[in-house]
């Protein structure tokens, strides 16, 4: 089980940045990252530190051409490998852009490894069972997006 990749518009990945308060303490995980912007985006922005997980080389091969080219290869760490295989307990924020039976899939592994107030954002599709602290829509050219903001030990 996949999700395919479709890239999320600049406006979106700065709300989501800025939604989840990130800052130069923060380590931003992005399970499915795609082409990395929004960890590249973390890393530039605000100072954090990225962790990018992505599983398709063609990705993985623009990630780094992207992170050379911005020179963030202190800040952003890529992941060649399934979301599932990771550790998510050094994360303060995750970013979501995975589908409903993904976030589904994976909301137990976040559950057990996510520390208390971690921030969690997934775009466009809800968490089953968890409780969102906000929700924002987003406009971008001619789509309006949505954002679930959710905090572990608040909404789970």
């Amino acid at each position: 089980m996949s999700a395919p990749f479709v890239p999320t518009p600049r406006e979106v990945v700065m709300e989501i940045l800025r939604l989840a308060a990130v800052s130069s303490e923060d380590i931003v995980v992005d399970p499915g990252a795609g082409d990395c912007r929004i960890v590249i985006e973390a890393a530039r922005q605000f100072g954090a530190t990225g962790i990018a997980i992505e599983k398709l080389p063609h990705l993985i091969k623009h990630c780094i051409e992207h992170v050379q080219k911005h020179k963030l290869q202190d800040k952003v760490l890529i992941v060649w490998g399934d979301l599932f295989n990771f550790n998510y307990s050094i994360a303060t924020v995750v970013t979501l852009y995975l589908g409903p039976e993904l976030n589904e899939k994976l909301r137990p592994k976040l559950e057990r490894e996510l520390r208390p107030g971690t921030r969690i954002v997934s775009h466009d599709f809800e968490v089953p069972g968890w409780r969102p602290i906000k929700i924002i829509k987003v406009r971008s050219w001619k789509k309006e997006h949505t954002l679930y903001l959710y905090i572990a030990g608040q909404s789970f």
